[in-house]
């Protein structure tokens, strides 16, 4: 889990207290701190240095999500995991995510990274009734992706081999880490899956849209969707979606809005 200074800390402790009430016990809940965050969720962080199940890595400098991505799966390596899982810190996940998680893995030894349907819940918490589901089979994932990611990042569980196989993050990637990961673990044969299930609450920030567009942000998108295209062999309609997901980026809010709620 990162941390950085726009957190909530009331969203915060929800996050971290769904981690720590998981019915699967055996878990160590690794903290990145991005920078400076500010007395509130300083001292929010703070209340849990005495919990032996939460670790907390305090960096110095904001250097944004995938470093310190990065920075928690190298500490995470070092218990020597059979799993490691994501989660962001205005999420809530569900008491049995891990035990349905794990168990899952375990039973079906091919999958090396696991997500599972989402439920959206509005800022102030409140549910909006809409549900997220993800294709459940390695091909279904594969297929999906010509066009979208195929896992909830914040809902995902690797098999700590995953790393061994693709790396971590790319840290050419502020933005869209995860879909330049997922591209990578296409390519390097790894095995995808998801659960019917919903395993986690996934709040809608008030700033989610405006920090999904912008030129900058669209062409980067755009070059990734490309050599994505160009590398699996997806055809003639994953370009014109390329272009499309471009022209929707620099698009104004209320038009991001619509195509988010509409095809996500």
């Amino acid at each position: 889990m990162s941390v950085y200074k726009k957190d909530d800390p009331r969203h915060l402790r929800l996050s971290i207290e769904s981690i720590l009430n998981q019915s699967y016990a055996n878990f160590r809940l690794l903290v990145g701190v991005d920078g400076s965050v500010g007395e509130e969720l300083e001292s929010e962080l703070k209340m849990y240095e005495a919990n032996d199940k939460v670790a907390s890595f305090w960096f110095k400098e904001n250097r944004g999500l995938t470093a310190v991505l990065n920075n928690l799966i190298e500490e995470g390596k070092k218990l020597n995991p059979l799993y490691i899982a994501r989660m962001d810190a205005d999420d809530i996940s569900k008491s049995d995510r891990f035990e349905k998680q794990i168990n899952y893995l375990e039973k079906h030894p091919d999958v090396d990274v696991l997500g599972g349907a989402i439920e959206e819940m509005e800022y102030d918490g409140r549910l909006n009734g809409k549900v997220i589901h993800y294709p459940l089979t390695h091909q279904q994932c594969f297929d999906f992706f010509s066009t979208r990611n195929p896992l909830a990042h914040p809902a995902v569980m690797f098999r700590a081999s995953f790393f061994d196989k693709v790396s971590s993050y790319n840290a050419l990637y502020k933005k869209n880490q995860d879909t330049e990961l997922w591209f990578r673990a296409f390519k390097a044969g790894c095995r995808f899956a998801n659960l019917e299930d919903i395993v986690l609450s996934f709040r809608v920030s008030q700033d989610m849209y405006r920090r999904r567009g912008g030129t900058k942000f669209a062409l980067e998108v755009l070059r990734l969707r490309k050599e994505i295209n160009k590398n699996l062999g997806y055809g003639v309609k994953a370009q014109l979606f390329a272009y499309a997901y471009y022209a929707m980026a620099v698009s104004p809010g209320w038009v991001k809005k619509f195509a988010y709620k509409t095809f996500r």
